[in-house]
Order: structure tokens, then sequence, then C-alpha cells
């Protein structure tokens, strides 16, 4: 089962980059409800204790469980138990409250990452390895996933291509590009790879990128 989850944050005005994905539910969690409106999409499962978003009342009069505020869970994790383990792609979370982004990547290491993490800045996808073709200049980041994990990384066709190096807390490769044509990444570890959203050359299915 393929899930989308859709959280509070700054999330994208758009869905460039995800019109191939099939999900077979929408999660919205507490104010991500008011993203997927925003986006037209249907959300299937509604989660969180509706503090946040602008949808409460109407969602507490239609009879929905609402979490109550003083829970050990984040919203993210409520909407992450609905996957029952399966894989998802993750809408907003950006350019929020640093404890907030730290608390969705501690949730990654308790649960899974995401396939593809889009915000209103960024479009992320988790790979170990890819192969697209890229035009000249497109900026890209390599960093580790799972935050405290490091990964070997090899790549070919960026600007500064790593020969084997070790991705991990001390070293991520921040605003790389790509020299234009033909681009490999190979890592033995969870990678997050970063693009540019507004110059996003390929779609995930078109580009041999191998999600994990």
């Amino acid at each position: 089962m393929h899930s989308l989850i859709v959280i509070g944050g700054m999330g994208p005005s758009d869905l460039i980059g995800l019109s191939d994905r099939r999900y077979d539910r929408i999660i919205a969690a507490d104010s991500g409800y008011d993203l997927a409106v925003s986006l037209g999409l249907k959300v299937d499962i509604v989660v969180g204790d509706l503090d946040s978003s602008s949808y409460s009342a109407v969602l507490r009069d239609s009879g929905m469980h609402v979490s109550s505020r003083d829970k050990d869970e984040s919203d993210f994790e409520l909407a992450l138990a609905e996957t029952n383990g399966g894989s998802y792609d993750l809408l907003g979370g950006g350019e929020g409250r640093l404890d907030h982004t730290m608390s969705i990547f501690s949730s990654f290491i308790k649960f899974s990452p995401p396939e593809i993490w889009v915000t209103r800045a960024d479009f992320m996808v988790l790979l170990r390895k890819a192969s697209f073709e890229a035009p000249e200049g497109m900026q890209i980041s390599l960093f580790p996933a799972l935050v405290g994990r490091e990964a070997r990384v090899s790549t070919h066709g960026l600007v500064w291509d790593l020969d084997g190096g070790i991705l991990g807390p001390a070293f991520i490769s921040l605003s790389n590009r790509t020299k234009g044509g033909h681009v490999d990444i190979d890592s033995d570890g969870l990678l997050f790879a970063r693009f540019e959203k507004e110059k996003l050359a390929f779609s995930v299915p078109d580009a041999n990128i191998q999600l994990c």
C-alpha cells in the first residue's frame, strides 16, 4: 500500500513532479488538511488534535475522532501509523519551526522516510541509486535521509563529483550542480536528493531513480 501524507508547514502550491504517482489513501495531519484542500486532494483519513486547521469545526462536526492535544505522538506520527508500515510520499513540513523539522526527521528513524518529500521550496527524493538526464546548472544537494547515519556515495555528472565520499553528520553535498547531460548517483545508504523544484526536469518514473 502506498499513501500520501499531507502535514502542516509550508507545502507546495501544485503537484508538479507527482502527477504520475498513484495513492491507495491520502492521509492529512491537522493543518495538512488545509493544504490538501488547497491542492484539490480528496482526503481519506484525518488525524491529529485539530488545533491548527481552519477546518477544525467542520471536521469535528463530521464526527471524526480528535486526538488529545496532550499526547505522546506528533500529528505526523499519527499519520505514519495509518500507513500500516507501507510506503508513502510526504507533502508539507517546510520552512516552519526548527523543533518541528527535527521531529519530522526523528520520525523517519522511528518509522521510515518518505519516497518523495515536497515542501514549498524543496523536492526531495529518497534513493540509493539514480540515473537521469538533467540540464546544465540544476542544483542538487545530497544528504543522508536518517539523521546521524553515514553513506558512502559516488556520483558522475556533477560539478563536484563524489568518489566514494562519506556523507553524514560532518559533511553533506550542499548546492552541487549538474554539468548538463547524464547524472549517476550510487550510495550504500539511504539518501535524500534535494532538487530545485522550479527546474525539475524529469518525472521520477522516467528518471530511473530506485526509490527506497
